[in-house]
């Protein structure tokens, strides 16, 4: 837990804010750099002063849900692009007149 951080983890409207902002800004920059994101995994370098300034804004219990959304958002993704990626594929063969 932060200095700053209320024991029970609520945030001001300009912390949540801030949290959020942070958030936002270090997900984008590991999407930038063709990177998925998983807790645990190496960050990309241009992206790791915001994972700090992440880290700074928000609670600690803040930070394990939002890495656990973003994860599981990346497999539900891949897991979308694939059934897509699927169904052109049958699509495909059966104008081309393969089974």
């Amino acid at each position: 837990m932060s200095v700053a951080e209320p024991p029970s983890g609520l945030l001001s409207r300009t912390a949540r804010k801030a949290c959020h902002a942070a958030r936002d800004a270090f997900y984008s920059c590991v999407r930038e750099q063709g990177a998925d994101f998983v807790p645990g995994a190496p960050i990309p370098a241009k992206c790791k002063q915001l994972r700090q300034q992440f880290e700074g804004a928000c609670p600690g219990s803040w930070l394990k849900h939002f890495d656990e959304l973003q994860e599981a958002n990346v497999r539900r993704a891949k897991y979308l692009a694939a059934t897509i990626n699927r169904a052109a594929d049958k699509a495909a063969g059966s104008l081309t007149g393969k089974a």
